[in-house]
Parts: C-alpha cells; sequence; structure tokens
C-alpha cells in the first residue's frame, strides 16, 4: 500500500466462533503515529465487534439459504401439476406424487402411453438445440394436458412439466362447434358447408369416388309463419332438421342452408342412391305436414359430383337450377339441371277391355301407358323418369294422351290411372263430351293426407269425373276415405282374387266382402288380373261379373271406328 502513500499501523485477527481466522482487521494511514494502551485495546474491541456482526450474518444467510433449498427440494412434491423425468427409452425415472395419482400405468406404459406419444422425436429436437423447451398438448382419455419439456444434458433425460387444461380445451371446442352450428336448429351452417365441400370434392377425387348435393326447400313455409307466428314456424324448423337428419346415414352432412333450406351432401352416392334418400327425406317431412295439420311440402334437387360439377360454385349452381325444374315439374326431386321434353310422344296408350260377363259385353277400356319405343316395362319407364326428377310430368302427360286416345277411338267409358298428385299438378281437365271418363286412384293412396285428397277430388267430381278404387286387397284400405270419397267402382287386386281360387273359406269371405263393398261402389265390382275359366268362375261365385284381364283381351291400341 505505500506506493499510494499509506503506512501500515496496526492489525488483528478475525477469530470465528469455532476458533478459525476468517482473516485480519488492519489500519492505514499516511501518517506516522503511535498508539497508546487505551487505543490499542479500543481496535481490539473494534475487531470483535466486527466479528460478531460476521458471524450473524454468516448464520442469517446460512438460514436463508437452507430455507431456499428446502423449499426447492419440495416444490415437485407440492406441485398442483405432474412432473415428470423419463429417459429416452421410456423409462421413468421420477414421479411426483400428482404424476403417480393422474398417471398410474404410465411406469407400465412406457413410449406406449399416451401421455409420452412422440416424446423420441420431441427429444431429438431438444438434443439438436432447436429449442430450450418446447410446449405442446396430449390427450389421455379425457383428460387434456399441456406439456412443457426441458431436456437435461447432464443425465439425459427428458423432463416435463404439464398441467390440467382440460376446462379450456373443452371450451374452445364448444366456441369452435358454436362457430359451425345453426343456432335454431343444431345443424351445421353455412359457413361450415363452404369449408366441408372442399374437403368433400379433395376426398371424392383421391379416392375415385362420388358423392352428391341435395338441396332441400320447404314448400308453404312461409304460411304457418304468417298464420301461427315465428315462434310456432321455428318449431317446425327444428321438427324438419331433425326428420332430415333421421332420414339420411351417419355419414352423410346435414347443413341449414338459411331460412327454410337445408343442404345434405351425401357421400359415395349414385342416383338411385339419392332417389332414395331423397323421397325418405320427403316421407318425413310428409308426416310432420300432417302432425301440425298444413301443406308443408319439400321440393328436392340433387347435383351429383363430378357428372355436374366439380367446383363448390358449380354443383350449387347445378343444384339451384334443377330446385326450378323440380318445383315447376311438380315430381318434387330433381336430378341436374337437365330437363327432358316430354309430350305425346313419349308415352304410347293401349287399351284393355273391361268385360260385363252377364250381359256378355263390353263395359268399359283401361288407358294403359306403354314405353313408345318398347324397350322398358311401364314400370321401368316409371323408375327412369322417376330417377330424372320427371315422373309426375311424364304421369300428367300419360293421362291427357289416354284422354286424347280415348276421344279418338270414340269410347263410350274409359279408367285412367292417375294419382292425387298428378290431379292436383293438372288442376282440372274439362271432361269430354258424351264420354265418361274413371280416375283410378291406388287404394295406398287413402293412407296419407286423406282431407287434402278428398279436396282434390271433389275439383274433379265437379267437372263430372267418376272415381274407382284401384288394387283393392293389396295394401291397407281406409273405409271412411271410401265412403267419403264414394267411388263408383272398386277393382279387386289378383293377388286377392288368386286366394279366393286357392281357399274356399277365403272364397266364402269373399262373398261376404263383395256384398259389403256394393254399400261402397255404386256401379260395380271389377276383378283384375282374370286369366283363365277358373279363375272367372269362381269371381262369378263371389258375386263378381265385371272382369278384366287376358281371358278377354291384352292391352292393345285402339284405332278410330271406320265411318
Amino acid at each position: 500500500m505505500q506506493q499510494y502513500g499509506f503506512e501500515f499501523y496496526a492489525g488483528f485477527p478475525l477469530i470465528t466462533s469455532e476458533g478459525h481466522a476468517l482473516g485480519s482487521l488492519c489500519l492505514y494511514d499516511n501518517k506516522p503515529r503511535d498508539f497508546s494502551e487505551r487505543e490499542l485495546a479500543l481496535l481490539g474491541l473494534f475487531s470483535e465487534r466486527v466479528m460478531a456482526h460476521l458471524e450473524l450474518n454468516r448464520g442469517l444467510e446460512w438460514a436463508r439459504t437452507q430455507e431456499t433449498l428446502a423449499q426447492l427440494a419440495s416444490f415437485p412434491e407440492l406441485n398442483p401439476g405432474p412432473i415428470i423425468e423419463v429417459g429416452l427409452d421410456g423409462h421413468v425415472y421420477y414421479l411426483n406424487p400428482k404424476a403417480a395419482r393422474s398417471l398410474p400405468d404410465l411406469q407400465e406404459g412406457g413410449l406406449e402411453h399416451p401421455f409420452l406419444e412422440g416424446l423420441q422425436s420431441v427429444a431429438a429436437a431438444l438434443q439438436n438445440g432447436e429449442k430450450g423447451s418446447l410446449v405442446r398438448e396430449i390427450q389421455v382419455g379425457q383428460v387434456w394436458y399441456e406439456q412443457v419439456l426441458h431436456y437435461v444434458d447432464k443425465t439425459k433425460r427428458i423432463r416435463i412439466y404439464a398441467r390440467d387444461v382440460s376446462d379450456r380445451k373443452r371450451a374452445e371446442q364448444d366456441l369452435a362447434e358454436q362457430a359451425i352450428r345453426d343456432t335454431l336448429t343444431g345443424l351445421y351452417n353455412r359457413r361450415y358447408f363452404n369449408h366441408r365441400i372442399v374437403e368433400e370434392i379433395c376426398r371424392a377425387e383421391r379416392q375415385h369416388q362420388t358423392f352428391a348435393i341435395l338441396l332441400c326447400d320447404l314448400d308453404h313455409f312461409k304460411t304457418i309463419n304468417e298464420t301461427r307466428g315465428h315462434q310456432a314456424g321455428d318449431e317446425v324448423l327444428k321438427a324438419v332438421a331433425k326428420s332430415i337428419q333421421d332420414s339420411t346415414r351417419g355419414a352423410d352432412l346435414v347443413f341449414r342452408w338459411g331460412g327454410d333450406e337445408f343442404v345434405v351432401i351425401l357421400s359415395d352416392a349414385n342416383r338411385e342412391g339419392c332417389i332414395i334418400v331423397a323421397d325418405r327425406i320427403r316421407t318425413g317431412i310428409q308426416k310432420i305436414s300432417e302432425n301440425v295439420h298444413s301443406d308443408l311440402d319439400l321440393s328436392i334437387s340433387v347435383a351429383l359430383y363430378p357428372e355436374h360439377g366439380q367446383t363448390a360454385f358449380d354443383l350449387i349452381r347445378g343444384a339451384e337450377q334443377a330446385m326450378y325444374i323440380a318445383k315447376k315439374g311438380g315430381d318434387k326431386i330433381h336430378i341436374g339441371a337437365e330437363e327432358y321434353k316430354l309430350d305425346e310422344h313419349s308415352i304410347k296408350i293401349v287399351f284393355q277391355p273391361i268385360m260385363n260377363v252377364r250381359a256378355n259385353e263390353v263395359l268399359a277400356y283401361e288407358a294403359l301407358g306403354r314405353d313408345p319405343q318398347g324397350k322398358y316395362s311401364i314400370l321401368e319407364l316409371f323408375k327412369k323418369y322417376h330417377a330424372l326428377g320427371q315422373l309426375t310430368e311424364l304421369k300428367c302427360v300419360c293421362f291427357k294422351s289416354a284422354l286424347k286416345a280415348a276421344q279418338k277411338a270414340e269410347l263410350k267409358r274409359v279408367f285412367i290411372n292417375v294419382d292425387f298428385n298428378v290431379l292436383n299438378q293438372i288442376g282440372t281437365v274439362s271432361k269430354p263430351m258424351g264420354m265418361e271418363v274413371i280416375l283410378e286412384i291406388s287404394e295406398l293412396e287413402a293412407l296419407h293426407d286423406i282431407e287434402n285428397r278428398l279436396k282434390i277430388a271433389r275439383r274433379w267430381r265437379e267437372q263430372d269425373y267418376k272415381f274407382a278404387i284401384d288394387d283393392f286387397g293389396a295394401g291397407f284400405i281406409s273405409l271412411p276415405f271410401v265412403a267419403q270419397l264414394m267411388p263408383e267402382y272398386i277393382k279387386v287386386d289378383r293377388s286377392t282374387m288368386l286366394q279366393a281360387v286357392s281357399s274356399e273359406p277365403f272364397k266364402e269371405f269373399m262373398v261376404g266382402l263383395v256384398f259389403g263393398l256394393r254399400n261402397y261402389a255404386t256401379e260395380g265390382i271389377i276383378a283384375e288380373g282374370i286369366e283363365t275359366e277358373k279363375e272367372l268362375k269362381v269371381m262369378k261365385d263371389t258375386g263378381i261379373y265385371l272382369i278384366q284381364g287376358f281371358l278377354f283381351g291384352r292391352p292393345q291400341e285402339l284405332k278410330p271406328p271406320e265411318k
């Protein structure tokens, strides 16, 4: 210290309570001086005080250090989240109490346990120094964990700090679900459709599959809102949404498009499958209509990928164009934007005689439709146009062509097969003068929407048309409906006739049945499908004398009578 101009005058050792030398207390000054005995004693006392303070501070610091170490040691044990230390081979070296309780099978599961899924790739990233730590989320059963993973280079282990974030994940999932759901019906919304249709197109293209879009538009829904209020309308929309959902497969997706429109994505679908689903959907809506006592109905248009478009825009546009055709044509279902022109050349009309065997004369003729090219049976032809969505239109053409052909043949009485949908679509047609026209309605028509169908029948009766119940015995007839319709004729189905031929007890039953039916059919009971003399005899025995079948003639074209 002399280089700085200081002179050393005195030094006293600093001794710990254990007798160890800690250092010295030294005094420096730049002026030489002597210390008296008293000053030296004071200096010694001062050094003792310094040492006492050092001892006190050292004790406090040690206590604080021990407390900190104790806290650090208890941290993993008291931590409310799981803490795990695991080797790169999946061996678990440490589990804190929370981890042991929450993940009791972790030791046994090792790297196969969901909690340690992908651990080796994570370890590789940490070892390479890409990140000091890594945060990820892992699901174990119903529990979601957020993990913070550290690589401990000294021990070559992964230390994982985890916490349960299940509540947060559920909240996130709920929010995500709400974003893609319609709040009223619970169906997927249009926003999710825009996302999902792209995925469906990519999937179908990759797997070389087809899928279909069904655009469903409620008819007459506005009337419910206007007459019963929006709350009632909302309840109907919810019922419709559930019905459509119930009518589809689990893999299909149903969306609320907006207002009273819905969209269905049918995966791996063809034309026939689309028609089946569309019919099932419409049947469900008809039941709702009956339950709420309304005219509610549903029009459905179909666009198929890739036939009608390979982009979302083209498919939707195709479905919208098909919807126009579906509503105009009356079938309520139409596939694609194609519209086949239907006219009198689309169907050929043939006639089969109905005989009054008691008077041995022709009572009337039944008009029947046939494929003009002869390629299809009438059922196959109807199926073809049903798949196109133009069956009702074809039936309307068939009805008008039958009337025209009967007029040309100058028939006095003609039976024509129709259904109430056709009669409603046509409106009414003035009956040709001098010709009796009997509209044949299948007994299956009497099972639904009876009140509306009777209303349609009354409109046609006002034009002097008559009615016949066709296929009696083939299904479940509603006698109250028959009583209100008051058909002039009832036509007994061939299957019922064959039972009478093969069973004497049933034949006896038929006698009573025919007697009772005369109270409903004011102009006669007709037996259909009679092909043999034996069958004819049985029908006579039951009291039926109006006969139709191959025994008296096959269906054929009739030429106008020669003048």
